[in-house]
This record gives C-alpha cells, sequence and structure tokens, in this order.
C-alpha cells in the first residue's frame, strides 16, 4: 500500500513539473502578491486536476479526448482564458502588502479560485498529462502485489493531488519567498513577461482549434 501511495505521489509530481500556463500563471501570482494569492489560485487548481483525474480512473477522459467539439471548446475557450490572464499579469501591480495580510479578501480570494480552477479546466494539456501519466499508472504500472484498483483507487488519485500540489506550492513558496530581495522594477517585469507567455500560450490554442477545423476528416 506505501509502495503504492509513493507511486501515486511521484505520478502527481511529474504531472506539475512542466512549466506550462498553470504553473506560470501560479508563479507569477506568488512573485507578485505573496503566497497566498498563489495558495488560492492552486486551490482552483487542485479542483480541475481532481476532476481530469477521475475522470481518467472511471475510463471516461477518451470520450472527452476523441471529441472534436470538446477539444474547440477546449482550445478556443482555454485560449481566451490564458490571453485575458496574459492580459492581467501585463497590467499587474505589485503588492507587497499582500503578502503580510493573514487572509485575503473574500471577493478576491474567490477571484484567484475561479482563474486557476479555469486555466486548468480549459487547458487541453492537463487532460493529456492525467491521461498519459495517471492513465497509464492506473493501466499498466499497477503492481499484482498492490491492493486491488477497484478498492484504494481513489485513494492513489488524492495522492497523486498531493503531489501535483507538492510541486506548485513549493513553486510558490520559493518565489513568494524571494520575492522581496528583487526590486518592484524588477518584479513587473518578470509580470509582464509571464503575462506575454500566457498570451503566446493562448494564442497557440487558438492556432490550434484553426488546425483542428481544417484537418481533413
Amino acid at each position: 500500500m506505501l509502495g503504492m501511495l509513493a507511486a501515486a505521489f511521484v505520478i502527481g509530481v511529474a504531472v506539475a513539473i512542466p512549466p506550462g500556463a498553470v504553473i506560470i500563471s501560479g508563479g507569477q501570482r506568488a512573485i507578485t502578491h505573496g503566497f497566498w494569492s498563489a495558495f488560492n489560485f492552486f486551490i482552483g487548481v487542485l479542483v480541475a486536476d481532481a476532476f481530469y483525474a477521475l475522470l481518467v480512473y472511471f475510463g471516461l477522459s477518451t470520450l472527452f479526448k476523441d471529441s472534436l467539439a470538446f477539444k474547440l471548446i477546449l482550445w478556443v475557450l482555454g485560449g481566451a482564458w490564458l490571453c485575458w490572464l496574459g492580459l492581467s499579469a501585463i497590467r499587474t501591480r505589485v503588492e507587497f502588502n499582500t503578502a503580510a495580510e493573514p487572509s485575503p479578501i473574500s471577493d478576491s480570494r474567490w477571484k484567484v479560485i475561479r482563474d486557476g480552477l479555469l486555466i486548468t479546466l480549459f487547458n487541453p494539456l492537463t487532460i493529456i498529462s492525467w491521461i498519459a501519466l495517471a492513465g497509464n499508472f492506473f493501466e499498466t504500472l499497477w503492481r499484482p502485489e498492490w491492493p486491488a484498483r477497484e478498492s484504494v483507487g481513489l485513494l492513489a488519485i488524492i495522492a497523486m493531488l498531493v503531489g501535483t500540489q507538492t510541486w506548485a506550492l513549493g513553486v510558490a513558496g520559493v518565489l513568494s519567498a524571494i520575492r522581496r530581495m528583487i526590486s518592484p522594477r524588477v518584479l513587473h517585469w518578470v509580470s509582464v513577461v509571464s503575462g506575454i507567455f500566457l498570451i503566446i500560450y493562448g494564442l497557440s490554442g487558438w492556432w490550434s482549434a484553426v488546425n483542428l477545423l481544417l484537418k481533413p476528416v
């Protein structure tokens, strides 16, 4: 059992490691607004990750993966959301006082959670990552000496999600710790560069949607 949970935890870390739009956006929040802003953002990410991980576990992910309409929705809405977050990052204002507050105001907290949820939910790479890693874990890497997948599979999902959050919050913690060592001007340009990358990710999503529509049936 312990070996299974450790393996699932490592799979979760592997899902989170690639520096895609989610990590860039969460890192940008950590370095400009502090750890708790990034923490709230990754709560939303966790909800979306849990949704896709459960789809993989119950074998429903291929229905979405093979659906043209679903792919188009992800690329178009995901691209729009990434572009919006990129523009917001470019316009952001560095707030050192945010890190010192005991808790963010309610409206701000839920807005940040929403951002994390949507950026992950509409990111096609999220479901691809879960299918490639978690799907392979359940289908081919599950060892005979482990308990039956049907009885402890949900525990494996939880271990994977703990792995994704451990990596994400670790990155956020490091970035928020060094933010006071960097001048506000540099922090501003870090946010601008992060925003540009998010916009590039968004535009690439739209380009993928166009290619999908033009692809011969």
